[in-house]
């Protein structure tokens, strides 16, 4: 069985009601690529009730395959921001082992190097 990872999307442009909505769509995305089992951690449903700040903008990917994985997952990621350029991503794993993308590292000249980065992360 695949190890579980966290995907934190971070964007201060968007408030948390917009956030969950990408955070949604971006789900969608992953598992019409086939790249494993997504759940959403959904965070307060409505305004004004109680509920986990921090689980808003959360994937929980338990990623199967090999290094195709990490360009897919890279491609869809380039995707979202290209959409929104100020859309960022944690990837943490259950050691607490992290690696932040941005808009930057998704960028079209740094596509190869940021998805070797990311399935040595899914490696190691």
């Amino acid at each position: 069985m695949a190890e579980e990872l966290s995907l934190h999307l971070l964007c201060n442009e968007l408030d948390d009601s917009r956030m969950q909505q990408v955070t949604r769509d971006l789900a969608k995305s992953i598992r019409e690529q086939n790249l494993g089992t997504i759940r959403i951690e959904e965070g307060p449903s409505q305004t004004g009730k109680k509920g986990d700040p921090v689980a808003i903008g959360n994937i929980v990917l338990a990623l199967v395959g090999s290094g195709g994985v990490a360009v897919s997952l890279v491609q869809v990621l380039k995707a979202y921001v290209e959409r929104k350029s100020s859309l960022s991503f944690e990837l943490s794993r259950a050691d607490g082992k992290k690696v932040a993308l941005n808009a930057e590292n998704l960028g079209s000249s740094q596509l190869h190097e940021t998805s070797q980065i990311i399935e040595k992360f899914l490696k190691t």
